[in-house]
């Protein structure tokens, strides 16, 4: 059988599938008049990519006046209900809604379900499903309570009322805590305070505590719901945890830190336009597949738009809300190469690995590369919307810097953008559409499509003779 159930559905076709179906609808929804500030039918392409983005927790859309000036109450609760099933998984919230109807599940069921929520526990798929939705209410109810004061200075006063308030702490909580980079400033600031109509009636101890609030919903959502479970067994003591957790927990560490640092060396000292310390911390965040930003990118260095490809090619980890190709592949790959280098075999943490898992890392990189390197080749082709010349973008940054930039963005499911998505043409936002699908179910999901194909090798009686050629 493999990895099909009774009916002979694969369960990767099926997470495909239920987030393609959830895409179609809400942009469906998002043409509608009544989602519109202006009363009239959208135009599909760009209600296309804001589902996708959404749904995929990306964060770019084509949206010129940002999303607050662009969508109605209504048009933003449905952003926010796809943000939502994107950030969990539609195959984990409809697990969890039959589970509390249903008592006890088949087996086959089990395992089924466990296949489509990528857990390797089949008997326990149940309980670890519960865990994630509880995990995720209480992470975004006590984003809402720490965003409230936020909110509240920023309304109460200045035209706004408790209403305000309270959809905007909640709104940012779920986007924050589901890496999503949807926010409803005016315009399109996101978190940057100069010139922002809200965020500027924040004082500067309120400002450093909402954009901390966001670092820690950012981090929370990125990095797996399996981690955070671990951490909470207070019956295990830190030497305990799994390997999983410590690779986790380590890369995530250095990431940051090391992001941070560079980030802030490479544009801290410029001329114009520096980068703070706590911009450098949040820019190092942010590129963990969020998307907010207090810092514009266009005004990024050449080596501060490298820097923060590489953090958004790598995003989150496993389990998590975040995309990108997770922090335990580059884990693996580190641990690998430094393991060759010293003739030892790969282990870390009194735990070695199989050869299966360094391929598997490898061929997750190569494929993200290939997929990052085709597109942008593809898109510079396209160049611009015919009726549109850079200078009309008002970005100072080439137009190569900027496609690679948002390439590297949409594929992390990250959110960060120089500015032209509004300016390219419908090839190239479709394009957009693909890496940010192809980012957040990662390539790995679709290769297995074919898993029964790939393990033949496993069933074979046989073995070749091995034989080793030149490298290098």
């Amino acid at each position: 059988m493999g990895t099909k159930n009774k009916k002979g559905i694969n369960p990767y076709v099926l997470v495909i599938l239920s987030f393609l179906v959830v895409i179609l609808i809400g942009s469906i929804l998002l043409i509608m008049p009544w989602t519109q500030k202006n009363g009239q039918w959208a135009s599909y392409i760009d209600a296309l990519v804001a589902s996708f983005s959404a749904t995929c927790v990306t964060g770019i859309t084509a949206y010129r006046n940002g999303v607050a000036d662009t969508l109605t109450f209504g048009g933003q609760i449905v952003l926010l209900v796809m943000i939502q099933i994107g950030g969990l998984g539609f195959i984990t919230i409809l697990t969890f809604i039959i589970t509390i109807f249903k008592q006890r599940l088949e087996f086959r069921d089990r395992y089924f379900i466990s296949q489509m929520v990528n857990s390797t526990n089949f008997a326990d798929v149940v309980m670890f499903v519960r865990k994630i939705i509880l995990i995720s209410f209480i992470c975004e109810l006590v984003g809402t309570l720490l965003y409230f004061p936020a909110f509240y200075q920023v309304f109460i006063g200045h035209g706004g009322n408790i209403g305000d308030v309270l959809w905007y702490s909640i709104f940012h909580s779920i986007s924050s805590f589901n890496n999503a980079g949807f926010d409803l400033m005016h315009g399109t600031l996101s978190y940057i305070r100069e010139g922002n109509e809200l965020l500027s009636h924040l004082s500067n101890g309120m400002y450093i505590y909402f954009c901390s609030v966001a670092m820690g919903l950012i981090i929370l959502g990125g990095i797996s719901f399996l981690v955070i479970i671990d951490i909470f067994n207070f019956k295990k003591k830190p030497s305990q945890w799994r390997s999983f957790t410590k690779a986790v927990l380590i890369t995530t560490a250095i990431l940051l830190v090391s992001g941070a640092l560079l980030i802030f060396l490479t544009d801290g000292f410029k001329g114009a336009n520096r980068i703070t310390p706590f911009q450098a911390i949040f820019q190092s965040v942010t590129c963990r597949t969020a998307g907010f930003s207090t810092y514009l990118q266009d005004n990024l260095s050449i080596a501060g738009k490298a820097i923060s490809c590489f953090l958004m090619m790598i995003g989150g980890s496993p389990l998590s809300t975040a995309g990108g190709i997770k922090t335990t592949t580059l884990f693996m790959i580190t641990l690998a190469s430094i393991s060759y280098f010293r003739g030892n075999k790969v282990s870390a943490f009194k735990r070695s690995f199989s050869t299966t898992m360094i391929v598997k890392a490898l061929v997750l990189l190569m494929l993200a590369i290939s997929v990052i390197l085709i597109s942008y080749l593809v898109i510079v082709t396209i160049g611009l919307d015919p009726q549109y010349k850079m200078e009309d973008t008002g970005v100072v940054s080439s137009f190569n810097e900027a496609v690679i930039f948002d390439v590297f963005s949409c594929f992390g499911t990250v959110g960060l953008s120089i500015g032209i998505e509004s300016y390219l043409p419908v090839a190239t936002k479709i394009i957009f559409c693909l890496l940010m699908f192809l980012g957040r179910l990662g390539p790995i999901t679709f290769f297995q499509i074919f898993q029964n194909s790939m393990d033949k090798e496993d069933l074979k009686h046989y073995k070749l003779v091995e034989e080793d050629i030149l490298i290098g």
